[in-house]
């Protein structure tokens, strides 16, 4: 199941959700909103992001 996401800066990434290890609430300083945090790890890849979306509003578009 993949998840439309979007980076602080913009860019816009589709994430497959079963290699996602982590998802992180990082609360905003004062004046900043609060971000997700995506931890992903698979045979190929291991990084880190942030959107702005919630991990509710992340996990809704799956139906889950």
């Amino acid at each position: 199941m993949f998840a439309k996401v979007t980076e602080t800066n913009g860019t816009v990434h589709w994430v497959n959700l079963t290699h996602v290890r982590e998802l992180v609430i990082r609360p905003g300083k004062p004046g900043l909103p609060t971000l997700t945090e995506i931890r992903i790890d698979n045979n190929w890849v291991e990084r880190t992001f942030q959107v702005v979306e919630t991990p509710e509003a992340i996990l809704f578009q799956t139906g889950g």
